[in-house]
């Protein structure tokens, strides 16, 4: 969608107005990916001597006596309204067994995985006993193991407790739910653990890693122009970063989770990255740089983890307030119900 799908209606007159517009993409953060816009209807009801309607000919905009209180009331109801409702994508797939437009009952799909899956409880190329995510902790064994059947209902929000079957493509976890399969990417969950995290500590300068001797990153004026502008935020992040000359900038530490990350690397990758974002939204500019810190840090497609990591990372993916998006709004999880697998496999709807 675009902007032009969000409509607001004022003691049942419909306004356009940015504070509302605002308000409202602000409870959608984290939830949609970039450059994407919700369909919403907002309705707001509120004493008449708290807004002039009398500001333009058309009475399309309206002054709030109180903005930011708007601000705030929007925001917030959205948000839990959002946080309360919003489902798992599921994926809706055709019956096998219905006749394809060519006549033929059956055809031949290949497979998109080459060579065998790389199921979790394999010992190949699986990390050390006891080494763990950045930012996850081991769970014990009779917490991790607790049968999906045993779920007690999630709170609304939530996803349901979830039994680990495995990992595939050395990407995915597949677990087993109360409603059927989700399957995980363990790139889009590690980065909603990490920020999730980064954010309640947010008030507080984070954890770095010095480095043994600094490194030196010239970048181009532009880049160094937009840099300098979020050094401050960079600092209360766990980043050492001062200036050294002309357009040249001294990396003294790292976060800790960007600790093996080599430095100049990783800070022209969050330079490109502000190149690439659209103006924020006001007070979201250290949201998104932790953000951009979670994204480098999280663990990536094409890393085998073991069976202690990957149940760490499905309990610590069901605590996040937000389980379902990573930071930047893509699906963190996606759910095949027990319908759509018995409908592929011919137990309903079969002809």
């Amino acid at each position: 969608g675009n902007r032009q799908g969000m409509l607001f209606f004022v003691n049942g007159r419909p306004v356009q107005d940015s504070t509302l517009h605002a308000a409202l993409l602000r409870a959608y953060h984290t939830l949609l990916m970039v450059g994407r816009y919700p369909y919403a209807v907002l309705f707001l009801e509120m004493p008449p001597e708290d807004v002039d309607v009398n500001v333009h000919p058309t009475k399309a905009e309206v002054r709030f006596r109180d903005k930011d209180a708007i601000f705030r009331a929007v925001q917030g109801a959205a948000r839990r309204a959002l946080l309360a409702h919003t489902p798992v994508p599921g994926i809706q797939v055709d019956s096998p067994y219905a006749p394809s437009q060519n006549g033929r009952p059956f055809e031949s799909v290949p497979s998109p995985w080459d060579g065998a899956p790389a199921w979790g409880g394999a010992e190949t190329d699986s990390p050390a006993e006891g080494a763990f995510l950045p930012g996850m902790m081991p769970r014990p064994e009779s917490e991790s193991a607790a049968p999906a059947s045993a779920a007690q209902p999630p709170l609304p929000g939530s996803v349901p407790l979830l039994r680990l079957v495995g990992q595939i493509a050395s990407a995915y976890l597949v677990a087993e739910g109360p409603d059927g399969l989700y399957l995980i990417d363990q790139h889009a969950a590690h980065e909603r653990v990490l920020f999730e995290r980064f954010m309640a500590q947010r008030d507080e300068r984070l954890p770095s890693q010095a480095l043994l001797e600094p490194v030196t990153v010239t970048l181009p004026p532009e880049q160094a122009r937009l840099l300098e502008g979020e050094l401050p935020a960079l600092a209360k992040l766990g980043f050492q970063v001062e200036e050294f000359g002309r357009n040249t900038y001294l990396v003294r530490a790292l976060p800790a989770l960007l600790s093996k990350m080599e430095p100049a690397a990783a800070l022209r990758v969050l330079v490109e990255d502000f190149e690439e974002d659209e103006t924020p939204l006001q007070g979201q500019v250290e949201a998104k740089i932790i953000a951009r810190v979670c994204k480098r840090a999280a663990v990536k497609a094409g890393q085998s983890l073991s069976r202690q990591e990957q149940e760490a990372l499905l309990r610590d993916l069901e605590a996040c307030q937000s389980p379902r998006t990573c930071p930047h709004g893509r699906p963190t999880m996606i759910h095949l119900s027990v319908d759509v697998l018995e409908r592929q496999f011919g137990r309903r709807g079969a002809r």
